[in-house]
């Protein structure tokens, strides 16, 4: 399969880049920096995008069986500034992958992107004001996008915890259709989060779910 990567020069995309390349799949990775990807392969291809532009996104969407994005940015600390990045850059995704006549799209937010009964303490009273609020109010925000304005897409958004730089554990990764996987662990590697994600575009598995990975 061949994939275009969104967020390839974050870490969980350097990942998912890897993870494609070793199962032998084609990767094009559509980044804003390219010198910072550190991978190499003959079946990768570097290009220098503007990811809230539609018309740089196009031409690459129409030859790839899925869009990955795996786009990120540094939380809000205290809540000080609104994040609207995540809104601001599915939508132009969005636009492109229609236009390509595209369907598959799997992206990363996170779990307890909304505030539910049972959620943990320490996200909803700790790490929420302190560092994420805004952060996990615009991932749910463009979470509503998806599931109002995009049913005539395949899309599968999967939500980690806590995110680490690790080797694969190898372990079987637990899911829960819905804000976290209440019986797991509050972390979670990296690589293990892009291979369910390739696990998942191979597979066509979760089409139009939110789904909650852990350990």
């Amino acid at each position: 399969m061949k994939f275009a990567v969104l967020g390839a020069t974050g870490p969980t995309g350097q990942e998912f880049v890897k993870e494609a390349l070793d199962k032998g799949h084609s990767v094009i990775a559509l980044v804003r920096s390219p010198e910072k990807l550190t991978t190499i392969g003959d079946r990768l291809k570097v290009v220098k995008v503007d990811i809230f532009k539609e018309e740089d996104l196009l031409e690459h969407f129409k030859d790839s069986d899925a869009v990955i994005s795996c786009l990120g940015c540094r939380p809000s600390f205290l809540g000080l500034n609104p994040i609207t990045f995540y809104t601001d850059s599915i939508k132009p995704i969005v636009g492109a992958l229609r236009k390509a006549n595209g369907s598959r799209l799997i992206c990363m937010t996170a779990s307890c992107t909304k505030s539910e009964p049972g959620n943990p303490f320490i996200i909803e009273w700790v790490l929420k004001p302190l560092f994420l609020g805004n952060t996990l109010k615009n991932m749910s925000e463009m979470e509503d996008y998806l599931a109002i304005n995009c049913l005539d897409l395949d899309y599968t958004v999967v939500k980690p915890p806590a995110l680490k730089n690790a080797q694969s554990t190898g372990a079987l990764v637990k899911t829960f259709d819905g804000q976290y996987v209440a019986e797991g662990s509050g972390q979670i590697t990296r690589r293990d989060v892009a291979k369910f994600m390739l696990t998942c575009a191979v597979d066509r598995l979760w089409i139009k779910k939110f789904v909650a990975v852990s350990f």
